[in-house]
């Protein structure tokens, strides 16, 4: 009979959209709900009224209610919101939001062709952790300037600690890090060495093992002094790849 003639039966009833009883979206009907059409931006108006601060829904927790379309951020919150939506329909966003939670994929942002993107969402405060390192500690890589070393250790942290690396790339050039801070060290270890041998040995306190390590320090040195005046003709972007 419904079938046959539908209107005789329906004419007359007012159905809960009408009467602003909330309506609960089933699980696919909600998914396939756009941000732009839900209430208040997709945040939960019960987070709002009861704490007082701002919660994203979840896309899967939908209710209708007076042309409006309120997500929560929990099964509890929307239970309360359907027993008592008078007291969470008129919620409201603070003049001055926090900043978005959404995860930023920040290879995406790496590939495009505006990287300024990137480096605020992504660079930040590693650039100013980079600065700091290299603000504290004052290097200097054989044949090059004291200057020229504090652009390649930070262009070198950079590398080890861009967050769009693999864990392995980021690995590798924490390596690099590490050796170029030993060989800008390298120097002033063989000074001091150098230095005490001169003190102990007129008492014949100087032991054999640091002889033998004060050579080898050397011939080290005498290699990377060689070395550095390759990376200079090449380039250093060499070293860094």
């Amino acid at each position: 009979m419904f079938i046959a003639n539908p209107k005789r039966f329906t004419n007359n009833v007012i159905f809960s959209s009408s009467k602003g009883i909330p309506m609960r979206f089933k699980h696919h009907k909600a998914a396939e709900i756009l941000a732009q059409d839900k209430a208040l931006m997709g945040y939960c108006p019960v987070t709002l009224v009861d704490e007082e601060r701002v919660c994203k829904g979840d896309p899967m927790l939908v209710v209708h209610y007076k042309e409006y379309k309120y997500t929560f951020d929990s099964e509890f919150k929307l239970q309360k919101f359907i027993a008592t939506p008078g007291r969470y329909n008129k919620a409201e966003l603070p003049v001055k939001m926090p900043p978005m939670e959404d995860p930023v994929n920040l290879h995406s942002l790496q590939s495009g062709e505006d990287s300024t993107t990137f480096i605020e969402q992504a660079l930040g405060t590693i650039v100013t952790r980079g600065l700091r390192e290299v603000s504290e500690n004052r290097l200097k890589y054989p044949n090059i300037s004291v200057k020229e070393t504090m652009l390649k250790l930070f262009a070198l942290f950079l590398k080890a600690e861009n967050p769009a690396n693999t864990e392995y790339m980021r690995d590798k050039y924490r390596e690099k890090m590490r050796s170029f801070v030993t060989r800008c060290e390298m120097a002033e270890e063989l000074d001091d060495l150098t230095s005490e041998k001169s003190e102990k040995q007129k008492d014949g306190k100087w032991p054999e093992f640091k002889e033998k390590y004060l050579n080898e320090l050397g011939q080290k040195y005498d290699q990377l002094l060689a070395d550095s005046l390759k990376e200079r003709d090449q380039g250093f972007c060499s070293y860094l790849k």
